[in-house]
Formats: C-alpha cells, structure tokens, sequence
C-alpha cells in the first residue's frame, strides 16, 4: 500500500517529499512557490511569454521570483547539474520549467529521489566497491 494518497500536483510531492528535506529551513523550501508561480505563468501563456522566459536565465529567474539562496544551492542547483548537466547560470529559464514542470509536477508517481543520510555519495556508495 502506498503511504500517501495520489493527490494533484504539488500537493502530492509537498506532503510526500516534506520529511526528505529536513536539511533545508522550512522558510527556504517555502521560497519554491516562486518558482511554482513562474511556471504556471510561463507554460500557462502564450508564446511570447514563453519567449520572455527563454530569454531568461534560470538563475536570473530564481533571483526575479525570490528563490532563497539556500534552496538554489542545497537543492535545484544540484538537480540541474544532474538533470541537464549545467549550472542555472548557463540554462534557459524555460528549459528549467519545463523539466521541472515534467519530472516533479506531471509525473508524480515516476519522481523517487533517494537522499543520502550519511556522509557522500563516494563514501556511501563507491568507496565500498573500490
């Protein structure tokens, strides 16, 4: 059985990632609804507003929606790198919605992320096959 229910997006992913993100302030995470703000704003207009947003870097837009600097680093940066293989600085600000939009919002039941409690990812996981 699932431990949450199947609830419409955001909801769903707040409620069922909230305990995985105790490393960052409450007052942090909270800052996402910036981001969630510009997104239905972008991707909910029309083609010229997306342009805009293309334009756009996704750090510039971060800063413009008043992401906190902590979440951008601990969290959404460290995504980006993973996701799209470069930092916010050198991405479109569409191009991030879009991801985002796909992997956290549109796709609840296929967005697992499993956090390392302890240490690194090369302690914890290669160190002990070298």
């Amino acid at each position: 059985a699932q431990p949450f229910p199947m609830l419409p997006s955001p909801l769903g992913q707040v409620l069922a990632t909230f305990p995985l993100f105790e490393r960052i302030p409450l007052a942090d995470r909270a800052s996402m609804v910036g981001l969630l703000l510009a997104t239905v704003d972008c991707l909910g207009n029309d083609e010229a507003t997306q342009m805009e947003y293309d334009r756009m870097s996704a750090h510039d837009l971060f800063v413009k929606f008043g992401l906190s600097k902590r979440l951008v680093e601990d969290f959404i940066k460290p995504t980006l790198l993973v996701g799209l293989f470069k930092p916010p600085e050198e991405l479109s600000a569409l191009v991030v919605m879009e991801l985002l939009y796909y992997y956290a919002l549109a796709h609840q039941d296929s967005f697992d992320v499993r956090w390392i409690k302890n240490g690194t990812v090369a302690d914890s996981l290669i160190m002990p096959l070298a």
